[in-house]
C-alpha cells in the first residue's frame, strides 16, 4: 500500500510538473535536459498510452500550461502585454506527439505495464476521475498544513540552530 502510494505521488509529481514552465523575467533562460531513462518496452508504451488516453493527458497538460500562464499574469501583471507571445510559444513547442513517448518512458520508470493498466481502470471510474482532478489540490493543502504546523515552532528550531552554532564556534576556538 505504501509502495503504491509512493509511486502515485511520484507519478503525480511527474504529471503535474516539478518543472518551471516559464522563464523568470530578467534571468537567463535555462535549458531543461531530459533525464536518461531506461528503454521503453512495447508493453509499457502501450499501457502508458492507454493511461494517457484515460487521463486525457494531452489536453490536461495544455490546460495546465494555460492555467499557469494565467496565474503568473495575475501574480505579475506586467507580463500581461506578453500573454499572446507566451501562448504562441507554448503552442509551438508543446507537441504532444513528440512528448508522449518520453513521458511514457518516465511512467515506465515508476510503473509496470500491469500497474499502468490498473491505474487506467481506476482513473476511468467516477472516483478515479475525481481523484485525478482533486489530488494536486489536496497535496498542496497537505503541504501548507504541514508547513503551518512546523512553522508555529520556528523559534524552537532557531534556538536549537543557534545553540549548535555556538557549540561549533566554541569547539573551533578550542582546537586552535
Amino acid at each position: 500500500m505504501i509502495k503504491t502510494s509512493m509511486k502515485m505521488m511520484l507519478a503525480a509529481s511527474l504529471l503535474m510538473g516539478g518543472t518551471a514552465l516559464m522563464a523568470e523575467q530578467n534571468k537567463a533562460p535555462q535549458t531543461a535536459k531530459a533525464p536518461k531513462l531506461k528503454p521503453l518496452t512495447p508493453a509499457a508504451e502501450k499501457a502508458a498510452y492507454h493511461l494517457f488516453d484515460v487521463l486525457n493527458l494531452k489536453n490536461r497538460i495544455r490546460e495546465t500550461l494555460d492555467q499557469q500562464l494565467a496565474l503568473r499574469i495575475r501574480m505579475q501583471p506586467t507580463m500581461a502585454p506578453y500573454q499572446e507571445i507566451y501562448k504562441k510559444f507554448f503552442s509551438k513547442y508543446y507537441q504532444w506527439d513528440k512528448m508522449k513517448k518520453n513521458l511514457a518512458k518516465a511512467y515506465a520508470q515508476v510503473f509496470t505495464p500491469k500497474e499502468m493498466e490498473e491505474l487506467a481502470k481506476f482513473y476511468a471510474t467516477k472516483a478515479g476521475k475525481k481523484a485525478f482532478l482533486i489530488m494536486p489540490s489536496l497535496s498542496q493543502l497537505s503541504l501548507k498544513m504541514a508547513q503551518a504546523q512546523i512553522g508555529a515552532h520556528n523559534k524552537e528550531l532557531k534556538a536549537a540552530v543557534d545553540a549548535k552554532a555556538k557549540a561549533l564556534e566554541a569547539a573551533a576556538k578550542k582546537s586552535k
